[in-house]
């Protein structure tokens, strides 16, 4: 039996909601088992005992308001229960407010009867299926069936569709970026040495309860041994198979959630990995994230004197790849970055840092022409390497970092990959040396 919590600081609307699903019930010849509570906090604290399949939750309340009782809940657990904000607020801003805060839909009072009636199918439609998943068999990746039937597949031909890769797993879904910066490098590696040996490819990414599989096809055309190589030597922190022409990576999810103590009152943030059993006692907890630290290494003026160097050098990036860049302005983008490399120089934190830049900048002052030829190809990648320089001052030194070497492998191999393009490949050289491009 299906568990509903109404709540709302008002006897009659409880009560209201209460005929309606009662009456649903009777015309599904069916039964819910419905609960009340009078504000937020009430619902939170009842939320924490029962396993509530749907939650109508007002926005309006004393003690604890829709949206921050919302909120809790879903800290608490994102998953177990539906939530639908039920109120008089027919504003846009109250609406997005709930909604933000994990509400699934929204119902204005009063209430119509017909309509809430129509979309108590549709939720307990939602709710039964998130209770009988069903897995797609015809997976693409080679380690395990059982995953969604959703799918996202890149078609790399060129650079910048592989560029896109990168920025949606590191900069625009951020979910996991923290977790997935070393498999997205290695993938973007291979990918790299597909392009430049002019092979067409594509990246597919399928999920199950407990993982993220990436899956790259062609590889044969790479040579399997060189592909297992570079993989073993660079990806060391996950599982991955080789078979015919593809290659596939399981990245194993990690979910925040919120556990309360048996024996104190007190709410604890915990990083729990997901079991394939629900068995309690397989959960793995550990320690909480690292806290957040503000650095104060670099002198004031040397902090201004980045920012500085790392605004100008943003503003010539975005002409990369969208316009002709003159002589002139590639070589101010080589004397920003040895601006920037030569503050960092002399502290011992920064010093790996420094050195990728020194050598960038170089290689952008010595290889010009290249860099002009190859700036449409290369222009999302010198936009995400900016974006890293302006986020690691920002975190490092405004917001904090969970540690002082944030970002430096994301900065570092931007920086080798940005030279990987516009240094010319000796002619003599093996592809089998092909995975040097992975050496940052």
């Amino acid at each position: 039996m299906k568990k509903i919590l109404i709540v709302d600081d008002s006897k009659t609307n409880r009560m209201t909601l209460n005929f309606m699903l009662n009456d649903w019930c009777e015309d599904h010849d069916t039964e819910l088992d419905l609960f009340e509570a009078e504000d937020g906090q009430i619902a939170v604290d009842m939320f924490k005992k029962e396993a509530f399949d749907l939650i109508f939750m007002d926005i309006m309340m004393p003690n604890l308001n829709g949206i921050e009782a919302t909120k809790k809940i879903r800290e608490i657990s994102k998953k177990d229960a539906m939530i639908i904000a039920v109120s008089a607020l027919d504003d846009n801003e109250s609406k997005n407010k709930i909604l933000q805060a994990g509400a699934e839909d929204y119902i204005t009072k009063p209430v119509n009867e017909d309509i809430f009636k129509k979309r108590i199918n549709h939720y307990l439609s939602l709710v039964d299926s998130r209770k009988h998943k069903k897995f797609n068999a015809e997976a693409i990746n080679i380690i395990n069936n059982e995953i969604f039937s959703r799918r996202l597949t890149f078609i790399i031909k060129d650079m910048t569709t592989l560029s896109e890769f990168w920025d949606y797993y590191l900069l625009e879904d951020t979910k996991y970026s923290d977790k997935l910066t070393d498999l997205v490098r290695v993938i973007y590696g291979l990918g790299l040495l597909q392009i430049k040996l002019k092979f067409n490819f594509e990246i597919t990414i399928e999920e199950s309860d407990n993982s993220i599989f990436f899956t790259m096809n062609n590889i044969k055309l790479l040579n399997s041994e060189l592909v297992e190589r570079i993989i073993s030597k660079n990806y060391l922190s996950g599982d991955y198979k080789v078979s015919g022409d593809k290659v596939t990576f399981e990245f194993k999810k990690v979910i925040k959630e919120v556990v309360v103590t048996k024996d104190v009152e007190q709410v604890e943030e915990v990083v729990v990995k997901e079991s394939v059993s629900e068995d309690p006692s397989n959960i793995e907890v550990v320690k909480t994230e690292e806290e957040l630290q503000i650095f104060d290494f670099l002198d004031r003026d040397d902090i201004e004197e980045l920012e500085r160097f790392a605004n100008e050098l943003n503003s010539l990036m975005m002409l990369i790849g969208s316009s002709e860049l003159q002589d002139e302005e590639v070589l101010q983008i080589s004397s920003y970055i040895a601006s920037f490399s030569r503050v960092l120089t002399t502290y011992n934190e920064t010093y790996n840092i420094s050195d990728a830049l020194a050598k960038l900048s170089e290689d952008i002052e010595a290889n010009i022409e290249t860099f002009q030829e190859k700036s449409k190809d290369i222009a999302l990648l010198c936009q995400a390497f900016n974006r890293d320089l302006l986020l690691w001052i920002q975190k490092l030194f405004y917001d904090g970092a969970p540690s002082v070497d944030f970002l430096d492998s994301s900065i570092i191999s931007n920086a080798n990959m940005i030279s990987n393009f516009i240094v010319p490949a000796s002619n003599d050289e093996p592809v089998e040396q092909l995975d040097d491009i992975f050496d940052f």
